[in-house]
């Protein structure tokens, strides 16, 4: 699916690829470069979901590097020259060099080209992983060709699709320093998890260390890992991991805090003791029908939950708990948008027109959990309207996923696309529409 979407972009950045145009093999197949260091004087560009780095890439500094609105893919151009490099990663799994070959083909025929397996060159790419190179040309109506050369790069934790496209004449008279780029390319190791499988990963090591008087841990429908009624948020221990690079020491700890009774941890807790710890997050109503658990309900499906946050996980707050503390939820709720509205260190993510140059908008990437409850609090909703110079478009198709633009039609068009899209693959999905972030609070765009 990614395959298609790489050509796609390619054929949307360079507009070159019209309909007259005759795809040809090509004369040669370049060789799979070796993986070797670029100049210290490349810039870097970094592919990075969360702490986890996808891929990294080096190019010259008279090379433009324009990153998509996520960060992937990531389009590198000489300026004044009809030549580029696209680079974009996928974290489906590649077994061996067959895996490579299946890539390379998905993109060929995305491409509508017809891959003879034999023209494609297999080598080992570092210690772990392997890599395929391929090529072919293209004739235009006028009779111009334009060359395209293909590297898939790729192991256990994902694939790397790497795409030249220009006019004949530009890529051999650059072909040095394209294969320079290439050769920068860094994977992350084969044996460190990428972010996809880690749950599962770090669910089945736990259930294997677990005694048989113990519940069974699964991971619910937030994303996060569930035993009995613990829940323990990833995220955090994500970072850890890829801090230790150990999954069993991830594991022992965990492991420890559960024998040592952290599902109690806010047991008996009188309100004054725990009122610090109180967060929010946002959440579909559907999703919580079986929970009884304290939330508030807002505009378009969704709800408002408190939370008790420790430095690992937070803790959906039973409705009897609140009875035994004598305070009403939505005191709570305050307590618990002041709590976040009061860190000032809140990541956020700048997004710049590509056509202006200009700031366009925010990605709120806290990387704490707590993306979605910021859409609560009034002075960040403030600090964001000043500095966009603005009334605030929301898109949230998921509890890690806020974009936050200025309001506009063609602001509209674009952020309505990454909401239906992101809604229906992403995990802890928000909603497949649009918001107004108001004074008053959070105001469903009516279509």
């Amino acid at each position: 699916m990614r395959g298609h979407r790489l050509v796609s972009a390619i054929r949307d950045f360079f507009a070159r690829s019209g309909e007259g145009a005759r795809a040809l093999p090509a004369a040669t197949i370049p060789s799979v470069p070796l993986p070797s260091p670029a100049p210290t004087s490349w810039r870097t560009h970094r592919c990075l979901v969360g702490p986890y780095e996808r891929f990294r890439l080096h190019y010259p500094r008279d090379w433009e590097a324009i990153p998509s609105e996520s960060g992937d893919p990531v389009h590198i151009r000489l300026a004044g020259a009809d030549l580029a490099l696209t680079v974009s990663a996928n974290p489906e799994p590649v077994q061996g060099p067959q895996g490579i070959l299946a890539a390379v083909e998905s993109l060929a025929e995305a491409h509508g080209l017809k891959l003879d397996r034999k023209t494609v060159t297999l080598d080992r790419w570092g210690d772990d992983s392997w890599a395929g190179s391929w090529a072919w040309r293209e004739r235009e109506a006028d009779e111009t060709v334009r060359l395209w050369r293909l590297l898939v790069l790729g192991n256990e934790q994902g694939k790397v699709f790497a795409l030249v496209s220009g006019d004949a004449d530009a890529v051999q008279q650059h072909q040095t320093v394209v294969a320079g780029m290439l050769a920068s390319l860094v994977l992350p190791p084969a044996d460190l998890l990428a972010p996809e499988f880690f749950p599962l990963a770090l669910c089945e090591l736990l259930n294997d260390r677990r005694s048989r008087t113990e519940q069974t841990w699964h991971i619910g429908k937030e994303g996060h890992l569930c035993s009995g009624d613990l829940v323990v948020r990833v995220g955090n221990l994500y970072r850890a991991y890829l801090e230790r690079k150990n999954l069993d020491e991830i594991a022992a700890e965990v492991d420890m805090h559960q024998r040592g009774d952290v599902s109690k941890l806010w047991a008996g807790c009188s309100w004054d003791q725990v009122r610090d710890n109180v967060r929010v997050v946002l959440r579909r109503e559907d999703t919580l029908h079986d929970l009884d658990v304290v939330r508030i309900p807002l505009s378009g499906g969704l709800v408002a939950c408190p939370v008790l946050d420790s430095s690992d996980r937070m803790t959906f707050i039973p409705r009897s708990e609140i009875e035994r503390w004598g305070v009403d939820a939505r005191a709570i709720l305050t307590r618990a948008v002041a709590a976040l509205d009061a860190d000032a260190s809140v990541g956020l993510m700048e997004l710049i027109d590509e056509q202006t140059g200009h700031l366009q908008g925010f990605c709120i990437a806290a990387g704490d959990g707590y993306d979605s409850g910021r859409l609560l609090c009034p002075g960040l909703r403030a600090r964001l309207e000043e500095a966009l110079g603005g009334p605030l478009l929301v898109a949230m198709p998921a509890a890690h996923s806020v974009v936050v633009l200025r309001d506009g039609h063609r602001q509209r068009r674009s952020l309505a696309a990454v909401a239906a899209k992101d809604y229906r693959r992403r995990p802890r999905p928000l909603s497949d529409t649009l918001w107004l972030w108001t004074e008053t609070g959070l105001v469903p765009v009516q279509t």
